[in-house]
């Protein structure tokens, strides 16, 4: 009967003698170490143990040898594949046959076990703010990170409930609803403000944890606290800063932006969401096709081509660009990009993105001012030029006119008829002169007066004659007047040659090209129509073509100003300028108000 039991039992049972050698092992002490019965009485026991455990084995037995009792010794043993086992002994000497009967137990598991726990422990009691409580909140253990934290002692916090470092800002029904919860047994977890013995606040992240009896009744509370200061700190300071940013962005209208190459995504600022007239939506993230859709078409490829660069070669970039808003408004902005690499490859692009409408808007009013005031002082010198070129022209003029008039005085008939067109001739130059001086002159204050538009075209026409001729352009003019207007000459013939300037360069190069330009009188309006051989003006021409610098001509053969200084005239002179689309050709009009006898 003891010899079943020896066998079956699941403890490690042996038989040993005081020289040190198995007499006998039971089948658990062979399934454990992996050896048979006959490896294992053939050797010394101490054969089989760690060699560090070897020495206080050896204390042990000579105990034993001495008639004392061994009690939960432990050592370790190597197993037949050399792995480390635990094994925790307790044996008994019998004096009278010489023999030791021991019990042991492989220890291992649980000597793994505890191991993990006290790194555990030691990790917590180190790391993070530990606390027990009692059933009312007593505390009844913390560890030194808790004191650390805290600013009290130990002997301070013992046996005090946690309104010792209670901030306040918390009100009753906070801390209602966590006793709530760890009252029935449930793990509580929050952000908890707490004071120190010196008064300042700190914060800390918590998990408070019921702690079950045998019975699995409550028998106390631990809890488990991170100190996140330093973090909330950082977050209000970083808060306070972007604050800060966005006002001054706002300020300065400049807002950021980033994206994401992989995914395409883009992450804006909340000025950059202003500046482009784009509703911010929590639950959607702008992403690049829907950026660069916001310019307009003009302008998408030139930031289309900056971006692909960027992200392909790593090209930096700066460009002003026109934006339109989803309602439609457009504006100027600049915007800058700059790759940045992950590993070699470019992760990722940044930059910002400016509103420079006012700043562009002035700047083109200087710009075209400007050129205004270039053009106001080329009239000037040719002014002076041609008053010169006429005192010149005029004295040799002044004797062939009146030496024909002479010859045609005292000649015959059949020379009289070629006199009359050196006259002619004589007075088509003397009127091109004056014509040319006039219109040359600039006054420091433009000076509006009642006159008639139709010799004022003619006057104009004669400026760009010789430009019709050259082009061969056939020209028929439908002048009906009079046709009396309010407003200054010289400005008017500037946008009548501007027109007419405009619609030679358009119809140059054509097969049969043709010019018209007509002055009609209405009830209460005067209009004057500059029609061509063109088959009109596209519309998203005529949406630009009265911009400044905006031009359809070849580089170096025109400023792009000389409709856009035309609109600025007639604008001026409380007249509308416009495209008439229902022509079959290209048709401009320029509509005055008629300018009644006072």
């Amino acid at each position: 009967m003891y010899k079943k039991f020896f066998n079956y039992s699941n403890e490690l049972l042996c038989i040993a003698n005081m020289d040190g050698y198995f007499i006998d092992v039971n089948s658990t002490f062979e399934k454990t170490l992996g050896y048979s019965k006959a490896e294992l009485v053939s050797k010394k026991f101490i054969d089989f143990i760690h060699p560090d455990d070897k020495e206080t084995t050896i204390k042990e037995m000579e105990k034993l040898s001495s008639g004392g009792q061994t009690l939960k010794f432990q050592n370790r043993y190597l197993d037949c594949s050399g792995n480390i086992l635990f094994i925790e002994w307790n044996a008994f000497p019998d004096t009278d046959t010489g023999l030791i009967y021991a019990v042991a137990r492989n220890v291992t598991d649980e000597k793994i076990i505890n191991n993990n726990y006290v790194q555990l422990q030691s990790a917590l009691t180190k790391n993070v703010i530990y606390a027990t409580t009692d059933l009312k909140g007593n505390i009844t253990q913390v560890n030194d990170k808790f004191c650390q934290v805290s600013g009290y002692s130990r002997e301070e916090l013992i046996g005090k409930t946690h309104r010792i470092v209670n901030s306040g800002f918390h009100d009753i029904s906070f801390f209602k609803d966590m006793w709530k919860t760890i009252s029935k047994g449930h793990i509580w977890t929050g952000s908890i403000t707490n004071k120190r013995k010196d008064g300042r606040l700190y914060y800390l992240e918590s998990i408070i944890i019921p702690i079950f009896d045998i019975n699995k009744k409550i028998e106390g509370y631990t809890a488990i606290r991170f100190d996140i200061t330093d973090k909330i700190e950082f977050e209000a300071k970083s808060k306070k800063i972007l604050k800060i940013l966005n006002e001054t962005s706002s300020i300065a209208k400049i807002g950021g932006w980033e994206l994401d190459v992989k995914t395409g995504e883009l992450s804006w600022t909340d000025e950059t969401f202003k500046i482009l007239g784009v509703e911010k939506k929590n639950s959607q993230t702008p992403v690049l096709p829907q950026g660069l859709s916001l310019f307009v078409e003009e302008h998408k490829p030139l930031i289309d081509e900056a971006v692909s660069k960027a992200i392909e070669l790593g090209i930096p970039y700066e460009l002003e660009l026109q934006a339109q808003s989803e309602d439609g408004d457009i504006k100027w902005i600049f915007t800058d990009g700059k790759p940045n690499y992950i590993d070699g490859k470019v992760a990722t692009l940044s930059g910002t993105i400016q509103d420079i409408h006012d700043k562009k808007i002035t700047e083109i009013k200087y710009n075209q001012e400007r050129q205004k005031s270039i053009q106001n002082a080329k009239f000037a010198a040719l002014g002076e030029l041609s008053a010169s070129i006429a005192h010149e022209i005029n004295n040799p003029l002044g004797i062939i006119s009146g030496y024909s008039e002479l010859l045609k005085y005292q000649g015959n008939s059949e020379s009289n008829g070629k006199l009359d067109a050196i006259l002619k001739s004589c007075d088509r130059i003397s009127y091109i002169v004056k014509n040319l001086k006039r219109f040359s002159r600039t006054d420091d204050e433009p000076i509006k007066t009642r006159f008639e538009l139709t010799e004022l075209t003619k006057e104009a026409i004669s400026l760009v004659m010789p430009k019709i001729k050259r082009s061969l352009i056939r020209f028929t003019p439908a002048l009906n007047g009079p046709a009396y207007i309010y407003g200054n000459e010289i400005e008017i013939e500037q946008v009548i040659i501007n027109l007419l300037n405009n619609s030679i360069d358009a119809i140059n190069g054509q097969e049969e090209p043709w010019l018209n330009i007509a002055v009609k009188v209405h009830a209460n309006s005067v209009l004057i129509e500059v029609t061509d051989s063109g088959d009109g003006i596209p519309r998203d021409i005529q949406l630009k073509m009265f911009e400044p610098f905006y031009t359809t001509k070849e580089t170096n053969k025109g400023t792009g100003l000389g409709l856009s200084v035309a609109k600025g005239i007639v604008d001026d002179h409380n007249a509308i300028i416009e495209i008439d689309d229902s022509s079959p050709n290209t048709l401009i009009r320029v509509t005055f108000n008629v300018a009644e006898v006072s």
